[in-house]
């Protein structure tokens, strides 16, 4: 049974979406810069402006600040 500090050891996490709706839709989460960017390649076709990613710290909250986004290199 877990002690509910298991993100600990995650500093931050990697959140893929697309921004063609409102709510900028979560379409992954991961744990490396490297599987967002592998999954937002496999993933981009599928919406007409891409996808973008991104890390987030454990307990961001929105109020926070701005976060930088990144797209897939399209080649």
């Amino acid at each position: 049974m877990g002690t509910g500090n298991e993100h600990e050891a995650t500093a931050v996490v990697w959140i893929v979406c697309h921004d063609e709706s409102p709510d900028n839709t979560v379409l992954g989460v991961f744990a490396t810069g490297a599987e967002a960017e592998a999954y937002a390649g496999e993933v981009q076709h599928l919406f007409e402006n891409g996808v973008i990613f991104t890390s987030f710290p454990i307990g961001y909250r929105h109020i926070d600040g701005v976060v930088r986004y990144s797209a897939p290199d399209v080649r």
